[in-house]
């Protein structure tokens, strides 16, 4: 039996170790579970970290170029141009602003004009310049006719008035217009009359004293009367009397002879035709009215270029008169025949006139678009308007303060008759000084001593 005892407790012991090494591998694994999910954590964390940061490091980049003052936009050309010398800065071509005072500028005797225009020398097909004498429009051109004959008492407009439509233009004794009231009171009694007796045949006929025959011919005479009266009122109308003074005209005391002529449309008088005193017949003209504010440019067209110009192409109009300044229009009409003196075809240019610059048969230089000249044009200032200032030539341009003016570099071309072209610089409209322009120069001369 004692080896029996023994033996139990040798298999209890044997099996402790067995045991003992099951829960040591159990805690490995548990151990080795707990360690790979920490390292999972770890590299979610430090992806999304990453990702962050390049996110922020983008934003921060794309923020520093919009930021930037030349990198991710366009940048404005500078309109004003200066002279390329070794050291020059950014700030060399900028405009100096030079202020002056109002007292000084008015000794000064400064005065600006805005920067003209002019078509360039030579920049067209030969051919290309042609003349032409401006008219008015026809198709606002009005003439003031009087409807009656008689004699005439005034004319109240003279030769370049301008005008508005319903002004008195002039005055006309006439028998007609007298004649004509005077039927206008006659129809009006008679349709007062034939009034009366329509009423008092109604009335007898209700009480079967009159027959329906009669209430006819009372109502066939009234309506007859109204109608007169109605034509002798346009006739009135048409000799030039108002609603209002027909309404007024109640008795023979108030008939006149004179009639009225307004001005049918407003503009200016280009012709005058009658005196005061004349004996004039029925529809003579007493004046003709057109409006100027746009006018008539009659070209000619060489016979080499007809097939290039055409209704609808542009034109240039130039004249000595205006010096820098250019007109442009349209081409309108293209006359079918062809002088055959000139071996010339007119063409009918119609252009805006603002101001009335343009006067009726004024002479003028006509460059056709279609031809290759119309748009060679160039900005165009006065020779007093420049001046040297180192090796610049430079120009003093007004701002929105009159005394107030910015120094601009220009590049000019060769002088002509007394102006520069421009060709860098300046722009159309713009106004420059062109008298007394030397003051401003020595003004920035002391100001800014020994720059060029």
């Amino acid at each position: 039996m004692s080896n029996t005892t023994e033996e139990k407790p040798e298999k209890h012991d044997a099996a402790a170790p067995d045991s003992s090494v099951t829960l040591k591998s159990g805690s490995e694994k548990v151990i080795t579970r707990s360690t790979s999910r920490k390292t999972n954590r770890t590299a979610i964390v430090a992806i999304v970290a990453v990702v962050a940061m390049t996110a922020g490091v983008i934003l921060a980049w794309l923020f520093w170029r919009s930021g930037s003052g030349s990198a991710g936009r366009p940048v404005p050309t500078p309109r004003n141009i200066g002279a390329e010398q070794p050291g020059s800065t950014a700030s060399s071509t900028e405009e100096a602003i030079i202020a002056i005072d109002p007292e000084a500028a008015t000794r000064a005797g400064i005065k600006t004009e805005p920067v003209g225009e002019a078509l360039l020398a030579g920049s067209g097909m030969p051919g290309q310049a042609s003349t032409g004498v401006v008219q008015a429009n026809a198709y606002r051109t009005t003439p003031l006719v009087s409807v009656v004959g008689g004699i005439l008492r005034r004319v109240n407009a003279e030769l370049g008035q301008s005008v508005s439509r319903g002004q008195t233009m002039a005055v006309v004794f006439s028998e007609a217009l007298a004649m004509a009231q005077s039927r206008y009171l006659n129809a009006t009694a008679e349709l007062d009359e034939y009034h009366k007796h329509h009423v008092r045949t109604v009335r007898l006929l209700e009480i079967g004293a009159a027959s329906r025959e009669e209430l006819e011919q009372a109502t066939t005479k009234l309506k007859t009367a109204e109608s007169e009266v109605a034509s002798q009122r346009q006739r009135l109308m048409l000799l030039g009397l108002s609603a209002r003074r027909i309404a007024q005209l109640n008795s023979p005391s108030q008939v006149s002879s004179e009639v009225s002529l307004p001005a049918p449309v407003s503009g200016t008088v280009i012709s005058r035709a009658a005196n005061p005193g004349e004996v004039i017949a029925a529809d003579k003209e007493i004046l003709r009215i057109a409006d100027l504010s746009s006018v008539w440019v009659m070209g000619q067209v060489y016979e080499k270029d007809l097939g290039k110009v055409v209704v609808g192409s542009g034109a240039s109009i130039t004249s000595d008169t205006y010096p820098g300044r250019v007109f442009r229009g349209r081409v309108s009409y293209i006359d079918p025949t062809l002088d055959p003196a000139t071996r010339t075809a007119q063409a009918r240019i119609e252009l805006a006139n603002p101001g009335q610059v343009l006067k009726i048969g004024m002479f003028v230089s006509v460059a056709f678009a279609a031809l290759g000249g119309a748009e060679s044009t160039t900005p165009l200032i006065l020779k007093g308007a420049v001046q040297n200032i180192g090796h610049r030539q430079v120009v003093f341009v007004e701002t929105r303060n009159a005394t107030v003016f910015a120094m601009r570099p220009v590049k000019l071309g060769p002088e002509m008759n007394g102006q520069y072209p421009v060709i860098e610089g300046l722009v159309v409209g713009e106004r420059v000084v062109t008298e007394g322009s030397f003051l401003l120069r020595a003004e920035w001369l002391k100001l800014n001593p020994g720059r060029p």
